[in-house]
Formats: C-alpha cells, structure tokens, sequence
C-alpha cells in the first residue's frame, strides 16, 4: 500500500471513530433535553455515508460509486443538526465550507476531488459541531475550532500538493484533536447528566 493511503487510512479511522463518538453524544444529549433520539440517526446515517468516501483513498473504489454517499451524508449531518437545534451556526462553518469549495481550482482530478470534497465538508461540520453546542465548555469548543480549521486547511493543501507532509500533518492532528476532544466531552457529559437539565451539557 502507498504511504499516503496508509497515512489516510490511520486519519480515517479517526475520522469513523469520530463520527461514532459525536453521534453518540448527539444522541444522548437529544434524548435528555428533547426525550428523543431521532434526529441523531440521520447524523449517524449521514457519518457512515461521509466515511465512505475515504474508503476510496484506501481500496480505490470508482468515483461513480462514492459519489451519491458523498453527497448524501453532508446533507443529512446539516438536516440533523438544524432540526435539533443543539448547535449554534456560525458564520466561520460558511467560511470553512467557501475554502474547501475554492480549493476545487487547485486540483487535476475534478471529480474525484469533488467527492473527496463534500466528505471533507461533512467532517468540518462535525468537528464544528463539537465546538458550537450551546453548552460545550469554552476550552473544549475552542480546541474544537482548532480542529476545524486545521482539516479545512488540509483540505486545499492537499490538492495543491497530495501526500505533502504539511498536509498529512495536518489531516491526522485535526482528526486526532477532534477525537480527543469528543472523548473529553464524553467525560463532561457523564459527570452532568445526573444534575439539572440547566447543568447539562
């Protein structure tokens, strides 16, 4: 296997653990505040579907095979995250989203870039996510945003100059840091949950 899939192999397994562990925080935090768990199915449906695109970077599969998913799965994250109303938009998400979109100029491979693209979307949206839920503790949420923009910046660097070790970096930091955040927040949510819903997470 070529080093670049093996790094972007390791960074998706972030990437699915990540989903994972903000799917199951939405849908705690869902069930407690709202009494249902509804709405987190479609981000979780939606993350399984953005993971999919970076199976592509590991076994080569046709870009006409991920590109529905790749599509799918950023539309369902913004759908279940707008209807449960836990996270506060923000005009940075705009701004990430405008770089990843501009960084389409950059690439040789259009279409392959551009499902990469929409996956790539998706992940920002959930590590925003994590930054902007209305009770995410302060440092926690900028930690958050940190991984945000980091992958965002990964994302027009890469297409720039695939496999550079800049990129690379920052593909696995971001991921890692997201990671690390969710499980921090997990954490948060545990020692919450038996007080107030005021005190909630």
């Amino acid at each position: 296997m070529h080093p670049y899939h093996a790094i972007m192999g390791t960074g998706g397994i972030l990437v699915l653990t990540g989903i994972f562990l903000t799917w199951n925080l939405s849908r705690n935090i869902e069930k407690f505040r709202l009494g249902t768990g509804s709405i987190s199915k479609f981000m979780f449906l939606g993350g399984i579907l953005t993971a999919l695109g970076f199976i592509e970077l590991i076994v080569g599969m046709g870009t006409e095979v991920m590109a529905l998913p790749a599509i799918l799965g950023p539309a369902l994250i913004v759908y279940a995250l707008s209807e449960s109303g836990l996270v506060r938009a923000k005009p940075e998400m705009l701004l990430q989203v405008a770089v990843i979109v501009g960084s389409l100029v950059l690439s040789g491979d259009r279409v392959l870039y551009i499902i990469e693209s929409f996956s790539a979307i998706a992940v920002v949206i959930l590590m925003d996510a994590a930054a902007f839920y209305v009770h995410t503790p302060l440092q926690y949420g900028r930690l958050a945003r940190l991984s945000a923009w980091m992958f965002t910046l990964f994302v027009p660097l890469n297409a720039a100059n695939p496999g550079s070790p800049v990129a690379v970096g920052l593909y696995l930091l971001s991921t890692a840091l997201w990671v690390a955040v969710l499980l921090a927040l997990h954490g948060v949510l545990r020692a919450r949950f038996p007080r107030t819903a005021q005190e909630g997470l």
